[in-house]
């Protein structure tokens, strides 16, 4: 990793989200590597780090994972913890456990998820631990949301960084140039996807969750089967999904 640039939480968060996701499209027989990339690169940058050792921080990894497994009429279940901050701990713990060999993927794979299916199985693992890590660590390290609900009430707001404002900006502004260039549109309907476009750049800046999604719902369903439109409008999507606002 040397060469990169890691100068805001958002930079930093990215580079975790890439090697999380490599992990998540590894094939299972050749995980070590991307878990022992994941590792290093929460050691990497300094704010990763600082933010793992601060959940870790008072956690007791053993209970933790007992806690985690329940038996049911199946065999055992590996359910995480409803803290993000506590499963942020349990799976970097568990990672660590893979990656020095006193856990193998393979045995885990094996008690938790009754399939015969190995792909199916690790799929399972992903599905129900992975990804759910990546995000509490999105919802926890960007926003400070520790608890495992993203569902918003209508009184909670989020904290949108001038960092991810700027992108939004790029890619919103993306938008509005095809519009702009779009000759089958009436001026009517373009002066509508105008007021659409900023009016979630406006939401984005308050912090609205609900607004920011009811503006982005409404965008969607304004430019279906816009085909130009609609790739453009998928860098939208992309963005909001990066930061948990979808």
């Amino acid at each position: 990793m040397p060469g990169v640039k890691i100068n805001t939480k958002e930079d930093a968060f990215r580079l975790f989200d890439e090697a999380v996701n490599a992990l998540i499209d590894s094939n299972f027989i050749i995980t070590q590597k991307p878990i022992t990339d994941l590792l290093k690169c929460l050691v990497f940058s300094d704010k990763l780090h600082a933010f793992v050792s601060d959940c870790v921080k008072g956690v007791n990894y053993q209970e933790e994972f007992e806690k985690a497994v329940t038996e049911t009429e199946y065999g055992p279940s590996f359910s995480l913890p409803p803290s993000n901050k506590r499963i942020i701990a349990l799976v970097t713990c568990l990672l660590s456990d893979f990656d020095s060999g006193k856990r193998t993927l393979t045995g885990f794979l094996r008690e938790f998820y009754p399939t015969n299916d190995n792909n199916q199985k690790y799929k399972m693992f992903c599905d129900g631990v992975l990804v759910p890590y990546l995000n509490a660590f999105r919802q926890s390290f960007l926003y400070d949301i520790d608890s495992t609900d993203s569902s918003f009430d209508g009184e909670r707001t989020v904290l949108i960084t001038e960092g991810a404002l700027e992108q939004a900006a790029a890619v919103l502004s993306s938008l509005r140039t095809v519009f702009q260039g779009d000759n089958k549109l009436s001026q009517k309907k373009r002066e509508d996807l105008f007021i659409l476009t900023d009016g979630l750049y406006y939401s984005l800046e308050k912090g609205d969750p609900r607004l920011i999604k009811a503006i982005w719902t409404g965008l969607k369903l304004a430019l279906a089967g816009n085909k130009k439109a609609e790739r453009k409008f998928s860098d939208v999507t992309e963005f909001l999904a990066l930061y948990a606002l979808l």
